[in-house]
């Protein structure tokens, strides 16, 4: 009996290990959800996903600041002094040895202005806005990304959960049947024909059985609750899996269809997206190159500003009142001469890190070749083995009813009939993990192509 426990609760505990969590979401509880609905719930609801798309958008804007940077840029502005004590002068006007105070100016001026400025060469301004392309370009892939993580997720909890229900109602058969067999048993024990110990052995069976059940439906409250929080449902979500194995396991022309799917390496998004990284890298070279060209900006300023020994110097008719327009243009260039090097030494440095991204380029390429290829000769494997625990499920139930009959016939020992259920529930075990590790290599496999699919 050691050997049903065990089977049954290792299962849950190898796939439980590989489910990550996220994902809220605000509605009604439901019952039935197929493997497409919780896909679709999780595209729509997942954490990671809402926050890459949102990424999207936030690089947009980025583009739309940079554009700005080149664009002319106007500005007004409002000065308003209360001068309390006027500054002096002092000068000997008539030559008697006294300085006389002169104070000038008015107490109350206003300056208000306009200011146009436009910027009119930087290298450094074209790179940041082909940077921007660089960055949109790694969003739309980390978003990508995200959602062949969430398909990934999904699929794991979803796999786990119609393997559980499955192992779930295979033990219910095996307990019914081992039930009607203890009833039949205790007459006969009850008639004389059998000892009391082939009864108690066969009681024990149904006691692990049932122990072995309970076990399992906790199994399946946890697997449905990492459903929830991947598909973004409510917690107090009762979930109906609608699915079944056979309908997510693909046929054999199918199989064979996606075991012979080509694979290219640079449409990976992993791929991708360190290309993208190189891209910008290549864009730092090419920014700390073009400092050494000049900066050159132009501006228009138009002023008016308003003088009066009354506070409210606009007013035409105060005291002393005033007014006068002033305006200037302006041309300013840069050019770097000398920094002692440093300049240079870091373009160097950039150079360095470009070829490091070269290297990590190349190798990401191979990598991904390599795991298409692992993930297509699991899948491959998977499949095999999975067909062959199917033919020990059919030949390990044929020797259990064989064993029940001859229980009840009194030819073999409650012993015999033990050990016959145990092989019959270690086949079911085995068969069902088969079927979770298939389906998992499935998604694995077409994980590897690095695309997102929608359809299973």
């Amino acid at each position: 009996m050691k050997k049903i426990i065990l089977s049954i609760l290792f299962l849950p505990l190898i796939c439980l290990g590989q489910t990550e969590t996220s994902g809220t979401y605000i509605g009604k509880s439901i019952k039935n959800l197929s493997f497409q609905n919780a896909l679709g719930l999780a595209l729509e609801n997942n954490a990671n996903v809402k926050v890459q798309s949102l990424e999207r958008k936030a690089a947009k804007k980025i583009i739309y600041q940079n554009l700005a940077l080149g664009l002319p840029s106007v500005s007004i502005g409002q000065n308003y002094t209360d001068n309390i004590e006027l500054p002096a002068q002092f000068f000997d006007i008539d030559g008697d040895g006294t300085n006389e105070k002169f104070q000038f100016g008015n107490r109350y001026n206003a300056v208000g202005g306009i200011g146009v400025n436009q910027l009119v060469f930087d290298g450094s301004y074209i790179v940041a806005v082909l940077a921007s392309k660089v960055l949109t370009d790694k969003a739309q892939e980390n978003f990508e990304k995200s959602l062949l993580e969430a398909r990934r997720d999904v699929s794991q909890a979803y796999h786990l959960g119609i393997v559980l229900k499955r192992n779930q109602k295979a033990l219910k058969e095996t307990l019914t049947s081992t039930e009607e067999s203890l009833k039949s048993l205790t007459a006969l024990y009850e008639e004389g024909f059998i000892e009391k110990q082939e009864v108690d052995q066969l009681d024990l069976i149904v006691k692990n059985i049932q122990i072995n059940s309970v076990n399992l439906e906790s199994q399946i409250f946890i697997t449905h609750q990492l459903l929830i929080l991947h598909c973004g449902l409510p917690p107090e979500s009762k979930l109906e899996l609608t699915s079944s194995i056979e309908s997510l396991l693909i046929s054999a022309d199918a199989s064979e269809a996606l075991l012979t799917q080509s694979f290219d390496a640079g449409d990976h998004v992993d791929f991708r997206l360190m290309e993208t990284n190189r891209q910008g890298q290549s864009l730092n070279v090419q920014n700390e190159k073009i400092k050494f060209l000049p900066k050159v900006y132009a501006g228009y300023n138009l002023n008016r500003q308003f003088v009066s020994e009354a506070a409210n110097v606009f007013d035409p008719n105060g005291l002393q009142a005033n007014n006068v327009n002033f305006s200037s243009w302006n041309l300013s260039a840069s050019l770097p001469i000398f920094n002692s090097g440093g300049r240079i030494a870091k373009i160097q440095e950039e150079q360095i890190k470009l070829k490091e991204l070269d290297i990590l380029l190349d190798n990401t390429k191979l990598a991904l070749v390599l795991n298409h290829n692992q993930a297509r000769s699991e899948y491959s494997n998977a499949l095999k083995i999975f067909q062959l625990q199917l033919k020990n499920v059919e030949v390990s139930k044929r020797i259990l009813n064989n064993s029940e009959a001859k229980l009840i016939e009194g030819t073999i020992s409650s012993m015999d009939f033990a050990q016959a259920s145990n092989q019959y529930q270690e086949s079911i075990t085995s068969m069902l993990q088969a079927a979770n590790n298939t389906l998992n290599k499935k998604v694995s496999l077409e994980i590897s192509l690095g695309k997102y699919r929608l359809k299973n």
